[in-house]
């Protein structure tokens, strides 16, 4: 017995503890920060030249109690003389990507400098001197494609190959040969950086000349975007599901700055839709039964308006509804207060069962209605045709938000029944019953649902006597 006591106590303790530790890193902010600087100087200096390397590198993953970081700087310098010409025949340049890393491979010696080209951006990724052909590794953001500009040192000049990430080439390049010493190596400098994702560009309503609004790349995925720049500063801010900051990218001067959100959600949307509400330009990428966008999402649903998958959606801090479609066309949704609401009966395959009837003056072709129901019960929402007929709602087009039941309504129907279905009133024998119109497929399946609502009742209703 007293075994048995010390196992379900151990149980007991494990089971809490299953439940407390998610608790304590539930809402722990992870983000990883790569930063990346590079700056060179080459000088003449008679028969020599001084070839000098400032650089910083730092790849972290850091939690939401750290603000910021320090970045060491390191300086080197190298005597380069001239020699000869040479020829490098039938040299490898390999460029490949894996994650934020381009892999570089220069069979041709003298390498100085990597600039990125990619839609929007110029990157200085990497600097140093590569004295006979090897490997080098640098971060980057690219955009989708872009185009390294490799800089050989060629003499007191340089001499630019330009190639496509992806490339594999042979090719053959004459050079000034350098014969050379690395003179000193040492640390240079510290600089402290915040590591706290910025306040988003669409908070700030004065400046949305400055900012575009466009699809970018991050994390090989397509994502909703805001791009920023000035005379040497481009900011980019990604966004994923409801809006949410995924990452933030900065690129100033030499200066690579890459923040990733590690606990953002994210996909790569199946529609891109660009629409405009309140002047300002929104991104939506819709997808995965979600939305990502460059607007801070409140709600969103999707809805079948139509025969259309449609996605109703709002914004925080304002009042407006939109439905927005695949094919890019959006609608500001109005809202249609019911005119009567009371408490009615409605006959289902000869089962009577209790309903609200809604009545409604519809102000658009498509409106929003809002509903508080009057019991806490299972329902299910009818539509009734001006000539009589009565559909059943598809499920997608209403749903449940803060207490209150939303139904997308179309015209011209302007009554609705919510169907409480399991509070069946009466159960009659009538065979002459005229029946709701429906597809028959559809009517068999709410038939069977009924049938075992019933059931259950049935059993539940007997245990009680039971006990």
């Amino acid at each position: 017995m007293k075994n048995r006591f010390i196992m379900y106590f151990i149980l007991f303790l494990f089971l809490i503890s299953l439940g407390i530790i998610p608790l304590e890193h539930a809402n722990i902010q992870k983000e990883q920060v790569i930063i990346q600087q590079y700056s060179t100087y080459l000088m003449q200096n008679g028969n020599y030249l001084n070839y000098t390397v400032v650089s910083g590198v730092e790849d972290k993953i850091l939690y939401s109690n750290v603000s910021q970081i320090v970045i060491n700087y390191n300086k080197t310098t190298y005597l380069l003389k001239p020699l000869g010409l040479v020829y490098y025949n039938n040299s490898i340049i390999n460029v490949t990507i894996i994650g934020e890393k381009l892999k570089i491979y220069s069979g041709i010696p003298q390498l100085i400098k990597a600039i990125l080209y990619t839609p929007g951006l110029q990157e200085v990724i990497w600097a140093g001197y590569l004295s006979k052909p090897a490997f080098i590794s640098a971060y980057a953001y690219v955009n989708g494609t872009g185009t390294l500009e490799l800089q050989y040192l060629n003499g007191s000049s340089t001499y630019s190959l330009n190639v496509s990430i992806g490339t594999n080439l042979k090719l053959s390049v004459p050079l000034i040969g350098l014969n050379y010493t690395m003179l000193t190596f040492n640390s240079y400098r510290q600089i402290t950086i915040s590591t706290e994702l910025p306040i988003p560009y669409r908070s700030f309503e004065n400046i949305s000349d400055f900012y575009i609004s466009m699809s970018s790349f991050f994390n090989n995925t397509l994502l909703p975007s805001m791009v920023w720049k000035s005379s040497n500063i481009t900011a980019v801010e990604f966004f994923g599901i409801d809006g949410t900051i995924a990452g933030f990218l900065e690129v100033n001067g030499p200066r690579l700055l890459i923040l990733k959100n590690l606990n953002a959600e994210y996909y790569t949307p199946k529609y891109v839709i660009t629409t405009t509400i309140n002047n300002m330009t929104i991104i939506l990428g819709i997808g995965n039964n979600s939305v990502e966008s460059t607007a801070n999402i409140a709600f969103s649903y999707f809805v079948d308006v139509s025969k259309q998958i449609g996605l109703l959606f709002s914004i925080e801090n304002t009042s407006s509804v939109f439905l927005a479609f695949n094919n890019g066309s959006v609608y500001d949704i109005q809202i249609s207060y019911p005119k009567n609401i009371s408490v009615s009966n409605i006959t289902i395959q000869n089962t009577v069962f209790l309903a609200e009837k809604i009545i409604v003056s519809l102000n658009s072709s498509i409106s929003l209605i809002p509903i508080t129901p009057k019991y806490n019960y299972t329902f299910f929402i009818l539509k009734e045709l001006p000539n009589g007929s009565i559909l059943f709602v598809n499920e997608t087009d209403f749903f449940m938000r803060n207490n209150t039941l939303y139904i997308v309504a179309s015209r011209p129907s302007e009554t609705y029944y919510i169907v409480y279905s399991n509070h069946p009133l009466l159960t009659t024998t009538q065979t002459n019953q005229a029946l709701i119109p429906y597809g028959a497929s559809n009517l068999v399946l709410i038939a069977g649902i009924v049938v075992i609502l019933l059931a259950i009742a049935s059993i539940v209703a007997i245990r009680k006597r039971r006990l």
